[in-house]
């Protein structure tokens, strides 16, 4: 009798479990569809702040988060994965584009990028977006902590092997830091390679299919759609 009673209570334990469970992961599952909206857009208004810092206004007149193509590039973004190419243009003339890279060489691993440069092939600027570097050292790469990323700016690649594009202390223009010097090296590296591509295949890059443009309008579609049925 005591082993049945056990037995029902270990089965209704586990009945209330299975229930509680279902019922979290409906919860979590409703959040993400009330909330994932808004975390889009929370994104794209953080790119938009990014692109408005990296590229100068008077330059380009479009939204480039409306003007954007997938390309998968890997020796301009580090990646196998196809990554978004943000485009800036100026009654209709291309000016800028925008993309992340990534790195892995950095002394904790990854460092991600973000950079910017125009139709000569130009740097009009970068920034750190994510990095596990030491602080106090290697997290001078955050504009933030120093104006190091800047100097970058309006710098142009000649070659893969441009020998100005190396830390100072491999014969290169750029600084390193004092006890962190596969920090820069590795981004100053990345770097070199990304921006070079980049400007070799910037017309590609911009005649490339738009899409932003879709995305947004495939957005609009469902919200009408989505209005149309609540009426």
């Amino acid at each position: 009798m005591k082993n049945k009673l056990a037995f029902l209570k270990t089965k209704q334990n586990a009945l209330l479990l299975t229930s509680f469970a279902t019922v979290c992961t409906l919860a979590v599952s409703l959040t993400h569809m009330w909330t994932a909206p808004l975390i889009e857009q929370q994104k794209q208004i953080a790119v938009l702040n990014s692109l408005n810092e990296l590229l100068d206004p008077a330059k380009f007149d479009n939204n480039p988060l409306l003007n954007c193509t997938k390309l998968s590039v890997p020796k301009i973004t580090g990646s196998d994965l196809p990554q978004t190419f943000y485009r800036a243009t100026l009654n209709g003339q291309p000016y800028a584009t925008v993309f992340q890279t990534r790195t892995e060489q950095g002394y904790n691993g990854l460092i991600e990028l973000l950079v910017a440069i125009d139709n000569n092939g130009v740097v009009q600027g970068t920034r750190t977006l994510t990095h596990q570097e030491t602080p106090g050292l290697g997290d001078k790469i955050e504009l933030a902590k120093s104006d190091w990323i800047l100097s970058f700016n309006q710098k142009s690649v000649r070659s893969e092997d441009d020998d100005k594009w190396n830390v100072k202390k491999d014969g290169g223009r750029f600084d390193q830091f004092t006890g962190a010097t596969i920090t820069p090296r590795a981004i100053v590296k990345q770097l070199r390679q990304s921006v070079f591509q980049a400007q070799q295949n910037f017309d590609n890059i911009f005649a490339s299919p738009n899409d932003c443009l879709a995305s947004s309008n495939k957005q609009n579609q469902s919200l009408t759609a989505k209005e149309n049925s609540d009426e």
